[in-house]
């Protein structure tokens, strides 16, 4: 897949000075040699006032500017929540709801200490809490829940939509990328003045996949599927979504998806197209007719089943789970989407892991 990407040493110039933008794209280049970078932006490099640009719910760009740092926030959605607790930002969170899971085990502490909805409140309840700055995925903003995000500027909210959310279009008009889930803890850190922190977060993940691209450099990459059983057929986690572009950064060859057709495939496709790996996508609550799979036993939907024992992912015991929390609109678990691929397909490297 062809995505944003630059070497690492570019990448984190660039995540230090660049101007940011909230929903922007990034340019496409070759992949498997290079770490992903944030995108070329056209936010104000530094200080305040800064000026962001974000989408309406048209998907239309929009002008927004930061006079300050915001204090008081209303965060929906894992990926943001997280990325805000991660940058120290606990104490500005006035509310938040959209979790899909349990929070990470070292945010929990912080987690604890914010206003928290099980299920979302009701615009006039957000408006009540009087938050100067919301961040959302697109969906946040439809009109059954938030409304548009006119409706906040108008009254001096500034907001921020998740880049891989759909706020640019969908997984084919704007490919999902490793860099845009990077962009967004960089411009969640410049709005409220803590780059350093998000740069940090940022050279984990670039760091651990130039170790990992070191690793495949000479090595014949791996065939691999991204599915999803969604019970008469499977999803194909295509090339230009976070999930193929995680595993195309990790050295992987999309078996199926790395073209631009974005249709299910059926068994029998699969069989004959029998990659040499298969990961399978479980999410919190996720079922295939009445049976629960929301965990490491969705491989059983492939190596339990007798139609599929001729597959060589089957055969070798290369089925794995995979948490979509990783890779979609992954936020803080970007990292472990990157981790779940690269444990998985080359266990030499790490021979720790469990």
């Amino acid at each position: 897949m062809n995505l944003g990407k630059r070497l690492l040493a570019g990448a984190l110039g660039l995540c230090l000075a660049f101007s940011l933008t909230a929903c922007g794209g990034s340019s496409s280049q070759d992949t498997q040699s290079t770490t992903p970078s944030t995108s070329e932006t056209t936010t104000q490099s530094s200080g305040y006032p800064l000026t962001v640009t974000t989408y309406n719910y048209a998907r239309q760009p929009v002008e927004e500017t930061f006079e300050k740092a915001p204090e008081r926030v209303w965060a929906q959605g894992q990926d943001n929540i997280e990325i805000l607790l991660a940058l120290g930002l606990a104490d500005k969170i006035v509310g938040a709801c959209g979790l899909d899971g349990a929070v990470r085990a070292d945010l929990q502490d912080e987690f604890e200490t914010i206003n928290y909805y099980d299920t979302f409140p009701g615009k006039e309840t957000v408006l009540g809490l009087q938050p100067d700055f919301i961040t959302g995925w697109y969906s946040t903003f439809d009109d059954k829940r938030m409304g548009d995000v006119g409706f906040w500027h108008e009254r001096g909210v500034n907001t921020y939509m998740a880049l891989n959310s759909a706020c640019r279009g969908s997984s084919t008009d704007a490919p999902q990328t490793i860099a845009e889930e990077m962009e967004d803890i960089m411009t969640l850190g410049k709005i409220f003045g803590v780059e350093d922190r998000a740069q940090q977060l940022v050279d984990e993940i670039q760091d651990e996949l130039v170790k990992i691209q070191d690793y495949v450099k000479d090595k014949e990459p791996p065939r691999i599927a991204v599915l999803e059983d969604e019970g008469d057929s499977y999803r194909v986690y295509s090339h230009t979504t976070l999930g193929g572009n995680v595993a195309e950064q990790v050295g992987a060859v999309l078996a199926v998806g790395a073209d631009d057709n974005t249709a299910n495939i059926s068994a029998e496709e699969l069989i004959s197209i029998n990659p040499d790996a298969i990961f399978m996508v479980w999410y919190e609550g996720y079922t295939v007719g009445e049976t629960d799979y929301a965990g490491d036993q969705v491989v059983e939907l492939l190596t339990k089943d007798p139609k599929f024992a001729s597959l060589s992912a089957v055969q070798n015991g290369k089925v794995f789970p995979i948490n979509l929390s990783g890779i979609y609109c992954s936020g803080m678990r970007t990292l472990d989407g990157v981790l779940d691929f690269a444990q998985a397909l080359y266990p030499d490297l790490y021979p720790d892991a469990k």
